[in-house]
């Protein structure tokens, strides 16, 4: 068996399974790295298929009426929970859509990046991204792959939140609202 046949195996498995996380290094040289990357995720004719829900992708992130995004990035795959607001301008990474999940009546600010891959250096890593119930996420915050938003937890404006981010810095609503 190939490495890359390896890879998309790990992959299979990563997104049938519930692991937070999946990555594996890019071992080529550096032009030849996007080419590499695609060829693992997306072989074959799914590179195509990607690049059409890029672009499906692109035009919720640019509706900005919320029902009408809320629906586009569902018929992606997005699994996305009753009564959510999604302001102008907020992306969901279209990479793997059923990596991504906003709980019911959930708030996510106008800017905020939810996504599921990040590519630093010679490292490519996959993360579910789970957003709670209840949960309000900041204007222009950043949640990285493998991170996870409390239910009724309140993410400040241009957070960052990785894998291994400290819930402390989180307001916490549930008391509020009870």
């Amino acid at each position: 068996m190939s490495d890359k046949a390896e890879l998309r195996a790990g992959l299979a498995e990563f997104l049938r399974g519930g692991e937070k996380t999946f990555e594996f290094t890019t071992d080529c040289a550096l032009p030849e790295r996007v080419a590499y990357i695609h060829s693992v995720l997306f072989p074959g004719y799914k590179v195509a298929l990607f690049y059409l829900r890029f672009v499906l992708a692109r035009l919720a992130q640019l509706t900005d009426y919320s029902p009408l995004k809320v629906l586009l990035y569902r018929l992606l795959g997005f699994r996305i929970g009753r009564g959510v607001f999604l302001s102008p301008g907020v992306f969901l990474d279209p990479h793997f859509p059923e990596l991504l999940e906003l709980g019911d009546a959930c708030i996510i600010g106008q800017e905020a990046i939810l996504s599921c891959h990040e590519y630093s250096g010679w490292l490519y890593r996959l993360g579910r991204v789970k957003i709670g119930s209840g949960a309000v996420v900041g204007h222009g915050a950043v949640i990285m792959p493998g991170s996870e938003i409390p239910p009724m937890a309140c993410l400040p404006m241009r957070a960052i939140v990785t894998k291994n981010s400290s819930t402390e810095n989180l307001y916490d609503f549930s008391e509020k609202y009870r």
